[in-house]
């Protein structure tokens, strides 16, 4: 006979036993036991089959019903304990019918709607689950009064099921602001001393996460010392205890790699452990079954990356088996396996690749590895799961060791490793486009690419190594610029949902409105939220895109074929990558026994036709003496002197002028000697007219003027690359097929903008001569009116216009506004154009004459500047610069740049390099019109100053 309960008793001494506190695993065991033993039960599944038949047997639509429905939810956390309980169809009834026909009250209400969405959001593995746990909970929020007790405790179980679903599919928008929401939260009531102590702990453990994600070693040190105060003061059978010490190690792992980095000394191959896999049994040994699992897969991972780093071949060994007894008791549908799989055959591969292993396991270890990892990424769901990418590069690599060492002798399997190396090295990059694309705002999505380009880079790598210069470019181009291209598809969104039928999409997409950029200020941090379609959204968009035609032009880079018809019709010759060479020599043995070498440096040519070839530079690196003397000067400012008539200013301490500009002249020489000169021989043996070419350089190389390369002839001093080609430059292929679709509006409607700060009086001069010379019939804004909001209300209604700004630029590197324009009263940054509202669509060209303009504030190869945000925005075609630039001489050449446009009507790239070519020459003379002041400094400006004239760039048509 079944014994007999009494649930509402039961609920009453479930409180009263809470009330004792909730903190150690003894506490939860007593809670849990309470429970069985009133109902007679032996596991929680019983428990909860017996519970629900019994309210099966009740009559449906009365109040019992519903109070019953609303208790049973309340015992799930506690049945949950020991193992997974419940199923969703009989939890989804049981809260229609307390939502139905239970008590009305609010509290009572929110506590039955939000029942459930918490408990074993861990075992949660689909984001759409996740979504209606999160949805649940934002209803019971609002039948509660806003900072009762009650809204303070589903607050935080809201923060929790946010910080999973980023966890599980990669939206850092959502983490972010979940740690927020938590880190307010801490003070709350609700928390008694044990529970407050255990919480600081485990948002220590989340800030973590965000300093490794921003790359931040003084912070991650700071919460790694947070952890370390915690830990003593937490009992020993704290629940959450080896977790947190699973990530103290993992945090203490991570900033080691940071410092490694920066230094360039790699962590002592001794570094302590402050457990063992034994020590972890042991302490896991009265966890329930769930968590225990949890922590054998944690600590796994954590120790696993640990010996890696030690080079620890027993500690790996150690590691692989707390993952191997996770995975006997789990199924491959838990997302847990998974991840312990994908582990398993990643420490598998390392003992292979860093020759752990004694030498006679490393085949045998590396075929274990790939094994693991082949079966741990076909359970996936591929790019939009956050370890697709991983995997997808993990068995690239081991593919890539096993041609080179194990079939070093076999050619032909040694071509089939290779060959299957760069198919699933390439898939790998589509989930780097996947996860930027997936991000609200550009410093989340700069983030997110951060390490994109150094895949990309390995890959292309494997493709020139092996002959395959198509693959090369299309790994190339798939490490540049993401966070552009994730911005030009955001403008993109609502049309094509609309044209795949899914206006539903469309509008909410609508409805979220563009971005609202904070502004800029002392305490500004670099992840400061942002409005916009939020990664919950992007994530439901980007599955209705994928999942049709348009997938390619998402995930996917242009074809050489589609770049040579971009190329064609900007009336372009080629697109060219330059790629660094390999910096680490290979050892003899390598190159020897293996075949391998260091590849040198690479020109990789799209040409218009659509064909590519490739062009040995040997000593292109981004280790030159040239470049890192270059890097460390940096050259001059733009000085930002008053009007010549003015009291002299106290003297400012110089800058090292020389130097700074010897540096660059040094520069420009290596440019010339190491590329451009051999660049542009190769192009010459096809004959015809100087060719125009368009460069996207690799890495640093984006620091180097290339148009500017002197190219060196005997017994004379030389020419420049732009005497001999038409140069510009664009980030991506993929920007470039977007800009050559973007139609000319056939009218030019121009804005003017000049001295805004009233502290450069040459800018303001320079504006005055333009407008007056060139655009009379364009407005012009100076001093007072040219505000922010007067600069994109003109671009908004602009139907054809030309921008000139002759003002401040900066560039704040990593920071939420990363570069921007200093106008009256306000700055202009790049995210409101690529983020926000003030987009520019038939803007036929903006001439930055400012500062650092075509200078990326997120890195070289996402170059997201001033000068390529307005592209995305909208325009044509940019002039931008690369460094701080002369005043006197710029007045000049944005001068000139605008006679040839108007009164020769070249294109801005051609008049351009016509301006510099006249600053070029010392007979150079005024043309008709020019105002007095300006003729005045002609004499002035030499030609051998490249500061004057070779800091200004082309992008676009």
């Amino acid at each position: 006979m079944r014994k007999p309960y009494d649930l509402q008793a039961l609920m009453h001494e479930m409180q009263q036993s809470a009330r004792q506190g909730l903190v150690s695993i003894e506490d939860m065991r007593r809670m849990t036991d309470l429970v069985l033993d009133r109902l007679g039960c032996t596991t929680g599944a019983e428990a909860f089959d017996r519970l629900y038949g019994d309210w099966r047997q009740l009559p449906r639509g009365t109040v019992m019903s519903g109070l019953r429905a609303g208790q049973i939810l309340g015992m799930l956390p506690m049945l949950r304990f020991d193992e997974v309980v419940g199923d969703r169809q009989r939890e989804d009834e049981l809260r229609d019918e307390a939502r139905r026909y239970g008590p009305e009250g609010g509290k009572w209400q929110s506590a039955v709607i939000s029942m459930g969405a918490s408990a074993g959001a861990q075992r949660m593995a689909d984001p759409g689950e996740m979504e209606a746990a999160i949805g649940r909970m934002e209803e019971a929020l609002a039948l509660v009064e806003p900072g009762s007790r009650e809204a303070d405790a589903l607050g935080v179980q809201h923060a929790v099921l946010r910080l999973h679903l980023a966890q599980l599919t990669g939206g850092e928008d959502d983490f972010d602001s979940a740690v927020d929401d938590l880190a307010r939260l801490i003070g709350s009531p609700i928390w008694d001393d044990g529970q407050r102590t255990g919480m600081t702990a485990q948002l220590a453990v989340f800030r973590s996460h965000q300093a490794i994600r921003h790359q931040d070693e003084a912070a991650l040190a700071e919460q790694i010392r947070v952890l370390e105060s915690v830990l003593p003061t937490l009992p020993p059978d704290h629940m959450d205890r080896v977790g947190l010490q699973s990530q103290l190690e993992a945090s203490r792992s991570h900033l080691a790699i940071l410092r490694a980095r920066r230094t360039g000394e790699w962590p002592s191959e001794d570094a302590a452990v402050s457990f063992t896999a034994d020590a972890v049994r042991r302490e896991i040994a009265g966890l329930p079954r769930e968590a225990r699992i949890d922590r054998l897969v944690e600590t796994g991972i954590i120790l696993g990356g640990r010996a890696q780093m030690a080079k620890d071949h027993a500690g790996l060994v150690e590691a692989q088996g707390l993952l191997r007894e996770a995975l006997d008791h789990l199924q491959p549908d838990d997302e847990r396996w998974t991840r312990a799989a994908f582990t398993l055959g990643l420490s598998h591969m390392i003992q292979a690749v860093l020759s752990l292993a004694p030498r006679r396991d490393r085949t045998p270890h590396l075929d274990q590895g790939i094994s693991w990892l082949r079966h741990a990424r076909r359970l996936v769901r591929g790019p939009e799961h956050p370890l697709w990418g991983n995997m997808s590069m993990g068995l690239a690599d081991a593919h890539r060791v096993r041609g080179d060492v194990v079939h070093a002798v076999d050619p032909q399997a040694k071509r089939r490793h290779h060959a299957e190396a760069r198919r699933l090295g390439l898939e790998s990059l589509t989930a780097s486009v996947w996860a930027v694309l997936l991000q609200t705002g550009t410093a989340h999505a700069a983030q997110t690419a951060r390490y994109a380009s150094e895949r990309a880079f390995q890959v292309a790598r494997w493709c020139l190594d092996d002959g395959a210069p198509a693959d090369a470019v299309r790994a190339l181009d798939s490490g540049r610029g993401l966070t552009l291209h994730a911005a030009t598809v955001a403008t993109t969104v609502p049309d094509m949902l609309d044209a795949l039928g899914r206006s539903d999409l469309a509008d909410e997409w609508r409805r979220a409105g563009p971005a609202a950029v904070p502004e800029q200020g002392p305490g500004t941090a670099p992840n400061a939220p942002v409005t916009g379609p939020g990664s919950r959204l992007r994530r439901r968009v980007l599955q209705a895109l994928a999942a049709s035609p348009l997938r390619r032009r998402l995930l996917n880079t242009p074809t050489p074929e589609e770049i040579g018809a971009a190329l064609r019709t900007l009336g372009a010759t080629a697109l060219v990558y330059l790629v660094p060479a390999d910096d680490e020599e290979r050892s003899m043995k390598d190159q020897v026994f293996f075949g391998l070498r260091a590849l040198p440096g690479m020109a990789v040519l799209v040409r218009a036709d659509g064909s590519v070839r490739t062009l040995e530079l040997p000593d292109l690196s981004v280790s030159a003496p040239e470049l890192a003397e270059y890097r460390a000067l940096g050259t001059p400012g733009r000085d930002a002197g008053g009007p010549p008539t003015e009291a002299a200013a106290a003297p400012v301490p110089p800058r090292r002028t020389g130097e700074s500009r010897a540096a660059l002249d040094r520069l420009c020489d290596w440019a010339g000697t190491v590329a451009m000169r051999p660049l542009l021989r190769e192009l010459a043996r096809d004959g015809g007219p100087a060719p125009r070419l368009v460069l996207v350089p690799m890495a640093e190389l984006g620091l180097v003027p290339w148009h500017a390369a002197r190219l060196r002839r005997r017994g004379t001093t030389g020419v420049y690359a732009c005497q001999q080609a038409d140069i510009s430059y664009l980030p991506s292929a993929r920007l470039l097929c977007e800009v050559a679709a973007r139609p000319a509006a056939g009218i030019r409607q121009p804005l003017v903008v000049g001295n805004p700060t009233r502290d450069l009086h040459h800018a303001g001069e320079e504006a005055e001569a333009i407008h007056r010379a060139f655009h009379p019939g364009g407005d012009l804004l100076g001093p007072g009116t040219a505000t922010p909001a007067a600069v994109t209300d003109w671009l908004r209604g602009q139907r054809g216009g030309l921008l000139h700004l002759a003002c401040h630029g900066v560039v704040r590197r990593g920071e939420r506004r990363s570069s921007s324009l200093v106008l009256a009263g306000g700055d202009l940054a790049a995210e409101e154009l690529t983020e926000g509202g003030a987009r520019c669509e038939r803007l036929d060209l903006v001439v930055l004459a400012a500062c650092r303009t075509s200078v990326s504030g997120h890195g070289y190869d996402e170059a997201y500047s001033l000068s390529t945000a307005f592209l995305v925005a909208g325009a044509r075609s940019v002039i931008g610069s690369l460094w701080p630039v002369p005043d006197e001489a710029t007045s000049l050449l944005m001068y000139m740049t605008h006679h040839y446009l108007s009164r020769e009507r070249l294109t801005p790239g051609q008049a351009l390099r016509r301006a510099q070519l006249w600053m070029l020459d010392d007979r150079r003379e005024a043309p008709p019109g020019m105002p007095y002041r300006l003729q005045e400094r002609i004499r002035r400006i030499t030609s051998d100053d490249l500061t004057a004239w070779a800091g200004f760039t082309h992008l676009g048509w």
